[in-house]
């Protein structure tokens, strides 16, 4: 057990969240998107403000996948940087610390490397879905003009009775 498998683990980590972040703000822009879509079409009138918002979206959340982006790299960058000065160390004292502490620590960050692949996934998950919706509802669009209007039903919440 090396300090150089521990350093793989954690660029696996940081490229896991990155990619999480990075399709949750795909999924975000889709949705805002649809939403926008959605008041130009009931509102004519609100066509200029709803274009405006659509380019402030897709500049914002392109932002913002540039900060993902830096972020991502300046970690990898980071964790590569100690691993290569580890690995440079030749004091057997040193040594045997460094291999000590890895193979209490790959573990742990196994376990974090198998939540961030869940994490990973459930957000791809997310991002089909919304996806999906949005084929959905471009599926529905020419149906929809026929004059028919949809209405969303409310929620109802049972009602909690005192103790």
């Amino acid at each position: 057990m090396s300090a150089q498998n521990l350093s793989s683990v954690a660029v696996h980590v940081v490229g896991q969240y990155h990619e999480v972040g990075k399709t949750l703000v795909g999924a975000w822009r889709s949705g805002a998107r649809r939403l926008l879509d959605g008041a130009a079409s009931r509102h004519g009138q609100m066509q200029k403000v709803t274009e405006f918002l659509s380019n402030r979206l897709d500049i914002d959340s392109g932002r913002v996948v540039e900060v993902l982006d830096r972020m991502a790299e300046a970690g990898t960058k980071g964790i590569e940087a100690v691993a290569d000065r580890a690995a440079r160390i030749e004091s057997p004292i040193a040594t045997s610390l460094l291999s000590t502490f890895s193979a209490i620590n790959l573990p742990i960050a196994n376990v974090h490397a198998q939540i961030a692949d869940k994490i990973a996934e459930g957000a791809k998950k997310l991002e089909t879905r919304v996806a999906d919706v949005e084929e959905a509802a471009a599926e529905q669009a020419p149906a929809a003009k026929g004059g028919a209007v949809a209405v969303a039903k409310t929620a109802r919440r049972a009602s909690r009775k005192a103790a």
